[in-house]
């Protein structure tokens, strides 16, 4: 059998490759390698593996060498590789083996005879052994990744010349050396260059191995319904990984994404453990932040592992239920800016869209098993300057003496203030020249700042230190990934528990996440997701009413409105009042349960259909109970109400990719959705509980009682349970597409589509259109550029417009409201419409964005340095406004309209540059920034409307203008009555015997109506000019530093608090009787005379409160945002113990503020009206110890 074979062979003449000599030996070795290449690529697309272990038979007497191993390439598939006469034809072996291997045979038919001889991945190089002398030599290879799998396309070139070549499909390559020294280097699109060295003595055949590049442009970026890679995208996103993010203990992800990324501006407004407060604005602010329901600010859509993500904080519980996705679980965040990115969203990316990506198993991935732990603490890092005890009475009394009450001078028919309290005596009695002395009997009331011998008003407590304390935050979380050849997992379970800094606060989630994907048979994908939440939240702010939670939750009053001069901690009377005080109970508890299941087939190689169902279900319950001793009447009350929210959503899907000739790529995908919104609401009340222990409403409590009215006297019934409920639904319907073409990787062109149909619109406008177009050019991929620019690694030009839009929350304001009646009709209940917005509007439509945008991606010295520009412009129209309505003819006084428009024009930039990128020491740091200019563009009628002025930026700063102080009378204008009585200007809160007079501001009348009301005027816009931030990356051996800080340039704010605290009542039941005081009298002035220049104006009843221009304060600041250190235990001792990775690590949140802001924390001051009253939750300054271990 053996002889037929070799004669079958020897009669087909097949010999292996070989390269003839000569002149034109270098073109024909170059044509021939290329074919062979070609052919041998051909011939092993149906070989499924090579084996060395291969058994053989081997038994020739005096044959050629070259036809033996013709043989054992028939036998193994091998292909022999060697130049024309390394091997002559002429000469012949004995050889007689049984049962060998490949190995064995290789070594008795080349090695015995003085041949060398490499095995590489398919291709045996034969040589012989004299011939690494030659100065011209070949050297041949193969190219992998880390994982060992051949890359092919990897650009092979001889350092510093034009000479090289490519490697195929296997990853192999060949190339003739023309010169005895040099390097060869190896390239390829996101992985790091890899240089070679070669000299006379290195042998001819090499494996290389290419390490991603940590820049890697075809690294993976999500985004909508699918993903691409940086160098294919063609709109603006930004990406942030959970690396940068790792060691900073947080309740939500919004908080750790500040500074990150450019146009992404995060203001954190308050710092209650789980609550809302945080302003999250891509690219700008619309007007839709506050005129609807005012509880989502700009917010953009989140859409979380493919589904979006209701977002809002609970009116009910407060809770911001973005704090339900557990940081630590989270893999990458991916910001789409502009509208090519975010439109094929339709109706819901008008503001952006933030897409999170939570953590799963990797296809063949060994399992692994993490825990990581830490301890956080807490601390209000500034507190309010106060003025205490006797500073605070001599203040308010003082504020007395300067207040006089004016009369109108019977000889001159003028107004005038009396100079001594025998002119009050004589003229008018009810006028006052000092407020202790008065004419009429009874007056003036005791006050407890005259009352300096009672030791009960004679203290000296700053009640801050009272109401708070050190936070601690604990947080721990487990999980597990892994994965095989069909099937990946993912679980795990997190757990933290925050106390914050104010008494009675905090906030504890447990969360469950896990992921599972199989493929059960060819081509078929299932995949599941799970996330379960559970959360209870302490509220500082407990208030009686239905759905009170606030949006920005501040600090109670309590240290605001106590008076320094009342007893403080560890006194009889505290200990009484806050035993009263603990009898008030509630709790928050919110439970959540998102999903989504999706089934995927591949049609045909790159065709692909999938459907996915998911839901988002969440209920937030509270009880809240007072007992009876702190109620007027005497009675207890309990409060329960409970919230459900539930989002389904159905999507399938069609994609295409197709790749023709390796130069024109084709992705296409079209889809259809639907998605069901519900809101449920139920409430109730019940009162005059029998006990103050009986927290909630049993069966059995009274419903109606008897009380006495107060006003008539009349012994009248009154229900003790009340209850009130709501639903609300919605749906969405929605057809979608997307198509992108790039031709090599170099001209990219991408177009999408979306169609939107809601059940809330008008009759007339019940679908919305959003298109999309974008395209780039990425300019390094050149010839004159790649070959001339070496130090341009990458560019790319950017072009977009796409047209985005917005959905307004209520479902049925386009229909017309109605609501109960305030009066029943023969016994029996009544409807009415709601006047003030209640008016259907059959034409109510859509916001819409349209937004264009210009971008810039370059990297330069291999990749080191990166440079991000974009310009973008977005103007939206339709905006969502209460129109008033002329007339009374039907009752209706506004209407709910399409009625303004808004634009935001801006530039990002962002620069990362990697000082070092070595193994052992790494470091990066990035800055980034935004300049936005916001501009409301046009009103429904050309004129201003209530949420700001038309060519001025949205939240605005509303004040009074001021001419500095009234020095002397004559500096007022004089006003004549109709019966020739004069006055001065005078504000109208007071009649005219409260004229303004020296001391006072200098207010501009405005209208010219001679009081001083609705006067107010644009004193500056309280968004920031500029925002951006600082994020530094240092890794030295096992060593571990990063930080990242937050700037704002440019924001206009007004530290309102000290002129609040200056405000001063002497009627006993107004708040303002007696609280403290929030200056630095040592450093503070008040006008004393003509020509003083002083902080404030003299100290007078009424002087103080109003917001003026000159308190207008234009900010910049830098925070230090958070600061992280860590170890990684070396591997060589952890391995010991069966661990991977073991690290160590301390952290701190909120460390530094350098800013030239008068007041506390200017980043905790309303983005909204840019008022700072001092009251909001304050951001603590944090520190972190923590540990992980993965196993």
């Amino acid at each position: 059998m053996l002889n037929k074979i070799i004669s079958k062979v020897m009669k087909k003449k097949i010999r292996c490759e070989h390269f003839p000599e000569g002149k034109w030996q270098k073109i024909l070795l170059i044509m021939k390698l290329k074919l062979f290449i070609l052919l041998c690529c051909i011939h092993t697309l149906g070989a499924t593996t090579y084996s060395q272990n291969q058994k053989l038979d081997v038994k020739f007497e005096n044959e050629l060498i070259v036809s033996v191993l013709d043989y054992l390439k028939m036998q193994t598939g091998y292909q022999f590789f060697f130049q024309k006469g390394v091997v002559p034809e002429t000469e012949k072996i004995t050889v007689n083996l049984k049962n060998a291997t490949l190995i064995e045979v290789l070594d008795n038919v080349l090695k015995d005879h003085g041949y060398s001889y490499e095995v590489l991945e398919g291709v045996i190089i034969v040589r012989r052994v004299e011939e690494q002398k030659q100065v011209k030599k070949m050297v041949v290879g193969i190219v992998t990744d880390q994982r060992k799998i051949p890359m092919p396309g990897v650009t092979v070139k001889i350092f510093g010349t034009n000479i090289g070549t490519a490697t195929n499909a296997k990853g192999q390559f060949s190339l003739i050396l023309p010169m005895e020294k040099g390097a060869l280097e190896f390239s390829f699109v996101g992985y790091k260059s890899q240089k070679v060295n070669f000299t006379g003595v290195t042998k001819d055949s090499l494996r290389v191995v290419m390490e991603e590049d940590i820049q890697a442009l075809d690294e993976a970026v999500v985004v909508a319904y699918g993903t691409t890679n940086k160098r294919e995208m063609t709109g603006a996103v930004s990406v942030v990984k959970a690396e940068e993010l790792q060691g900073i203990p947080s309740s939500d992800i919004a908080s750790l994404l500040q500074g990150r990324v450019a146009g992404l501006d995060i203001t954190n407004m308050s710092g209650a453990p789980g609550g809302g407060g945080t302003a999250i604005t891509i690219r700008g602010y619309n007007n839709s932040l506050n005129v609807e329901q005012g509880r989502r600010f700009s917010d953009p859509l989140w859409v979380v592992d493919g589904v979006p993500l209701n977002s809002f904080s609970s009116p009910i519980t407060g809770t911001n239920l973005l704090a339900d996705i557990n940081p630590d679980m989270i893999e990458s965040v991916q910001i789409l800016k502009d509208a090519s990115s975010a439109s094929i969203y339709g109706s819901r990316a008008a503001n952006g869209v933030i897409i999170v990506t939570t953590k799963k198993g990797r296809k063949n991935q060994k399992a692994t098993f993490s825990v990581n732990a830490s301890q956080s603490w807490g601390v209000v890092a500034e507190f309010p300057t106060v003025v205490i005890g006797k500073g605070e009475r001599d203040l308010r009394l003082k504020t007395l003496e300067g207040t006089q009450k004016a009369y109108l001078d019977k000889t001159t028919k003028r107004y005038k203030y009396p100079v001594s309290n025998e002119e009050v005596f004589w003229n008018d009695q009810s006028a006052s020249y000092d407020y202790f002395f008065s004419a009429r009997p009874g007056y003036p009331a005791t006050l407890i700042y005259q009352d300096s011998l009672n030791a009960f008003y004679n203290n000296a407590t700053n009640f801050f230190p009272a109401y708070f304390r050190t936070g601690k935050v604990t947080n721990a979380n487990i999980q597990t990934y892994g994965g095989g050849e069909r099937m990946t997992y993912g679980i795990g379970l997190g757990y933290y528990n925050e106390t914050g800094v104010f008494v009675g606060t905090g906030y504890n989630r447990m969360d469950l996440n896990s992921s599972l994907n199989v493929v059960p048979v060819n081509r078929v994908n299932v995949d599941l997701r799970f996330n379960a939440t559970l959360t209870n939240r302490d509220r500082g702010e407990k208030v009686e009413g239905f759905g009170t939670a606030p949006m920005v939750e501040g600090v109670p009053g309590d240290p605001f409105w106590q008076s320094t001069l009342l007893p403080g901690k560890g006194t009889e009377a505290w200990e009484a009042t806050i035993d009263k005080l603990k009898g008030t109970k509630e709790k928050n508890r919110s439970v959540r349960l998102r999903t989504n299941f999706k089934i995927g087939y591949e049609i045909i190689d790159g065709l692909s259909v999938s459907t996915s169902l998911a839901a988002d279900y969440s209920i937030h319950r509270r009880n809240y109970f007072q007992p009876s001793y702190l109620s007027g009447k005497g009675y207890s009350m309990s409060l329960g109400e409970t919230g459900i929210n539930l989002m389904v959503l159905n999507e399938n899907l069609l994609s295409y990719r197709k790749t023709i000739g390796e130069d024109h790529i084709f992705d296409f995908l079209a889809g259809f959705s639907y998605q069901y919104d519900q809101m449920e609401y139920n409430g109730g009340t019940a009162e005059n509980s029998p006990s103050d222990k009986i927290y909630y409403a049993p069966s059995g409590l009274p419903d109606l009682g008897q009380e006495v009215n107060e006003w008539s006297g009349e012994t009248v019934p009154v229900a003790f349970q009340h209850y009130q409920s709501n639903m609300e639904e919605q749906k969405l319907y929605s057809y979608f597409g997307r198509l992108e073409y790039n031709y090599r990787l170099k001209y990219l062109l991408s177009l999408s589509f979306r169609r939107d149909g809601s059940s809330v619109f008008g009759r007339n406008n019940k679908w919305g259109t959003f298109p999309s177009v974008a395209a780039g050019w990425s300019f390094s991929e050149e010839p004159f550029i790649k070959d001339n620019l070496g130090w341009l690694s990458f560019g790319k030009f950017r072009a977009s417009w796409g047209r985005s839009g917005k959905m307004f929350e209520s479902p049925y304001l386009a229909y017309g409201l109605m609501g109960p009646g305030d009066y029943s009709h023969l016994g029996n209940p009544t409807l009415k419409p709601v006047y003030g917005g209640g008016l259907y509007n059959e034409d109510l439509s859509w916001e819409e964005t349209d937004q264009y945008d210009f971008g810039l991606d370059v990297d330069l010295f291999e990749y080191r340095l990166g440079v991000v520009l974009d310009y973008y412009y977005r103007y939206t129209d339709k905006l969502l406004y209460r129109v008033p309505l002329p007339g009374d003819y039907n009752g209706f006084g506004m209407q709910w309209a399409n009625a303004a428009a808004l634009s935001n024009e801006g530039l990002e930039l962002l620069i990362k540059y990697e000082i070092f990128r070595r193994p052992d020491l790494y470091w990066k740091i990035s800055v980034n920034g935004a300049r936005n200019w916001n501009r409301i563009e046009k009103s429904y009628n050309g004129k201003d409307l209530a949420f700001g002025i038309t060519g001025k930026p949205l939240n605005r700063i509303y004040g009074y203008k001021t001419n500095g102080y009234v020095q002397k009378q004559e500096d007022l204008p004089l006003y004549f009555t109709t019966q020739g009585e004069s006055y001065y200007l005078y504000p109208l809160a007071g009649p005219y015997t409260s004229f303004y007079r020296p001391g006072d501001y200098h207010y501009v009348d405005v209208n010219s109506d001679s009081y001083i009301f609705n006067d107010q005027v644009f004193l500056g816009s309280a968004l920031p000019i500029i925002s951006g931030g600082i994020v530094n990356e240092f890794r030295w051996k096992n060593f571990d530093l990063n930080f990242s800080m937050h700037y704002s340039i440019g924001r206009h704010m007004v530290n309102q608090l000290p002129s609040i605290s200056l405000v001063f009542s002497t009627n006993p039941t107004e708040k303002f009787y007696k609280h403290p005081v929030f200056v630095d009298i040592n450093k503070t002035t008040f006008w004393q005379q003509e020509g003083d220049d002083s902080d404030y104006a003299k100290l007078r009843i009424g002087s103080e409160g109003e917001v003026l221009d000159r308190q207008v304060e234009k900010v910049n600041y830098l925070k230090l945002k958070t600061l992280t250190v860590g170890y990684n235990l070396p591997k060589s001792l952890i391995s010991k113990w069966g661990m991977e990775q073991l690290r160590v690590f301390v952290s701190g949140e909120n460390l530094l503020t350098f800013s030239n802001y008068s007041g506390v924390d200017p980043e905790a001051v309303s983005i909204v009206s840019g008022v700072d009253y001092g009251t909001n939750y304050p951001l603590a300054r944090k520190f972190t110890l923590g540990l992980t271990v993965k196993f």
